[in-house]
């Protein structure tokens, strides 16, 4: 299950990506969930930098390290997924809405 320690922000950007009706972050969430779920794992979500885009770290029952990344947000303002600011985020194609980067 994913811990959010994002103080709103996570929540905020649901209810943002619903009222464009956009399912990536959603799908971003369910699949780190489904990896926690078959890893035995939990991923923590904080606050980026980057506009409504986020960080997180997964750590396994021991409180050993397992990875981290990015549910970075793409579209106009950085190039959708150019590598360019604010992201500084790189797509194969260019995308609209949320990926993660690992």
């Amino acid at each position: 299950m994913i811990k959010d320690v994002t103080q709103g922000k996570l929540s905020e950007a649901l209810e943002f990506a619903k009222s464009i009706n956009d399912t990536s972050l959603q799908d971003c969430i369910d699949r780190l969930n489904a990896i926690d779920k078959n890893c035995d794992t939990e991923t923590t979500v904080m606050e980026d930098y980057a506009p409504r885009s986020f960080y997180f770290e997964r750590y396994d029952k021991e409180k050993n390290f397992r990875g981290n990344g990015g549910i970075i947000f793409h579209g106009h303002h950085d190039g959708y997924g150019s590598g360019s600011v604010p992201t500084f985020s790189v797509t194969l194609t260019p995308t609209k809405g949320w990926c993660i980067h690992t």
